[in-house]
């Protein structure tokens, strides 16, 4: 179910954000594989945790390798980069050049995985944070390999009854790859109501 609370304007807003954020994501990845990357934000959903769910089962079925980050400031939350096994593979290989690597992540792929992660939740996050004009700091990067459920574990992250949950899809574009990825973004609801009043007083200075 979409949120009621999360309107469309500030998904278009936040989105717009974090595709600054991507962009600058794209010349960072670029320069660690040494080749042009074009990475695409189609568009941002709010929905509730159970919808949530649902829709990254479809997406990605079976074993996932998500990079987790906690980020804390004005408002906070839990960001997550996933991919299922193919594009993270993929996406290690693009990083780390031809070898014999096998059919499951490494200690090393591990580690690049969560190098490539970490520059791209901290663009994004970074942006909304210049832009927002707010400070905001991120944990050092965990990476999770499992399925849905291990990686979207309630306890685990802490975060009280009825959480939110922003997400997006990307696709990175390679030479001859395409690999795609899913940013998430769960938040309590009280760190939601603040991250809104931070969109409108942004929204506010350009009405």
């Amino acid at each position: 179910m979409t949120s009621e609370i999360f309107t469309e304007d500030y998904c278009d807003t936040l989105c717009e954000l974090f595709n600054i954020g991507m962009g600058r994501a794209a010349v960072s990845f670029s320069e660690m594989v040494n080749d042009e990357v074009l990475l695409t934000v189609p568009s941002l959903k709010a929905v509730d945790f159970n919808t949530a769910m649902e829709l990254f089962q479809c997406i990605s079925p079976g074993n996932v390798n998500a990079v987790e980050q906690y980020f804390e400031g004005r408002f906070s939350g839990n960001a997550f980069l996933f991919f299922n096994d193919e594009s993270s593979l993929q996406l290690v290989r693009s990083i780390l050049g031809e070898g014999n690597w096998g059919s499951e992540l490494g200690e090393l792929e591990q580690e690049a995985l969560k190098e490539v992660s970490n520059i791209i939740l901290n663009a994004c996050f970074g942006c909304i944070a210049d832009v927002l004009n707010c400070e905001l700091e991120s944990s050092v990067p965990d990476l999770i390999c499992g399925e849905i459920s291990d990686v979207f574990d309630i306890e685990r992250m802490r975060i009280g009854e009825d959480p939110l949950v922003l997400t997006l899809s990307m696709s990175f574009s390679l030479p001859n790859k395409k690999i795609t990825g899913q940013v998430s973004l769960i938040m309590a609801s009280d760190s939601i109501k603040r991250l809104i009043t931070e969109l409108e007083r942004f929204m506010s200075l350009y009405v």
